[in-house]
Parts: C-alpha cells; structure tokens; sequence
C-alpha cells in the first residue's frame, strides 16, 4: 500500500470503504473469491485499529497455531528489515471454509511496481532462497528475478505459499485495485479502468514469469473498484 493520503491512495481508499460501505464491500470480496455464501471476519482495518498495518505473520498471534506458525516462518523469511505489510486481513468461515484472506490494495502504477529488495547480507540469502522455493513450486524458471522490479508482489505470493504449503493455514491473497484515482503530485499514473490494470498485471506476470494458471493461481484474487465519488 502507498503512503497514506486525506483523499487519495489506496489506504485512504480501502479504509473508506471499509467504514461506509463494509457490507458492500465484504459483498464484492466474496464475490471475487468465488465464496458468496460465507461471511467475513476482519481483523485489520476496523474501528479500534490504528493505522499500523499487520507485519509478517503477526496476525496470528491469537490463533492457536501461532508458536508454530511463527517457528516456520522465521526460518523461511528473513527477521530483520521490514516484513510484508498487510493492507487488510479478514478470517473467511462458512460450513466447509476456515480461510485467512490477506489484502494487498494498490491505486497508482508506480506503488504497484514497487522498489527492488533492499535486505543485504544474510537477511537477503534467506529471502532468495524462500523466493527460490515459491518459484519451484509455481513452476517459474530460476533465471527470473524476484528481487527487483515487482519484489513486492513476489513476496506476497511468497507468504501465500509459505502458509499454505509450510504452515498448512489455508490462506487466499486478494489483490484490491482501485480505478479512477487521482494524486495530487504530478506524474503519479492511476489506472482510470480495469483494463488498464490487467495490462499492468499481464506485464508484471510476465516480469517474473508467472502463467495464467499455476499452483496458487485458484488462491490469488483480484477486485477492482472504482473509486466513489464521496471518498473524494
């Protein structure tokens, strides 16, 4: 997520719609998960939250299988420098469903490119090698860099895999892509419709190597929403 702005970007955004319009909101998500029938549970952005966002794996850390959860993960990923940050994290239930969703709200093109990995030494070997690991198992070839040009959407497919695959906690990750933005510092690019994201998202795809379909493919999400007029 940018930096948080008093009537633009994707905080701003995604906090609106979660104080005025969370039913439609929660409404739209399940939609896109393909799970209308089952409910949401948010842990993170809701009234008593302040505006710092869920690092790592730290939302877990009322759930029972939080020690060892948190025992994993801290061999995977690296424990200095910053960990991914959250943008929203909810608990989807139903009669058959016990799922984390992890939110990832972009609204311009330049956050959604995100800077290059900055971690060095050691911190940045273990995070080649959990990148390294999420590749394999999403069948992209080595030679593909994730630590440069959208390092932070590789990351995130990281975390997707390590709970899944590592921690087994069924997690979905829920790309929110805000249309029809506007920024007041010039040259900042906001997408004005869905298909001038997807062109954005082929491109990054194709950065990194990723194909349409691969062994997340069915638990990475997008949803697109125009920005509202009274948000502005």
């Amino acid at each position: 997520m940018g930096k948080f702005g008093k009537d633009h970007g994707s905080e701003y955004h995604f906090r609106w719609f979660r104080k005025n319009r969370a039913a439609e909101l929660d409404v739209k998500i399940l939609a896109a998960l393909q799970l209308p029938a089952a409910s949401l549970s948010w842990i993170y952005p809701n009234e008593n939250e302040d505006r710092k966002e869920p690092r790592g794996m730290s939302f877990l850390r009322d759930q029972p299988e939080r020690d060892l959860v948190f025992w994993k993960w801290k061999r995977f990923w690296a424990q200095t420098g910053n960990p991914p940050n959250w943008d929203g994290i909810a608990l989807l239930q139903d009669e058959t469903h016990r799922e984390w969703i992890l939110v990832e709200a972009k609204a311009n093109h330049q956050e959604f490119c995100s800077p290059p990995c900055a971690a060095k030494d050691n911190g940045r070997k273990t995070i080649e090698r959990a990148l390294g690991k999420t590749k394999r198992f999403l069948g992209v070839h080595r030679h593909y860099t994730w630590l440069g040009t959208y390092y932070q959407y590789a990351n995130r497919l990281a975390c997707l895999y390590f709970l899944n695959r590592i921690a087994q906690v069924p997690s979905r990750l829920l790309f929110v892509y805000f249309t029809g933005d506007r920024f007041p510092d010039e040259g900042v690019i906001c997408p004005s419709d869905q298909s001038e994201w997807c062109d954005l998202i082929h491109a990054c795809h194709l950065t990194l190597g990723i194909k349409e379909l691969h062994a997340l493919s069915e638990r990475v999400h997008d949803l697109f929403l125009p920005v509202p007029v009274q948000a502005k």
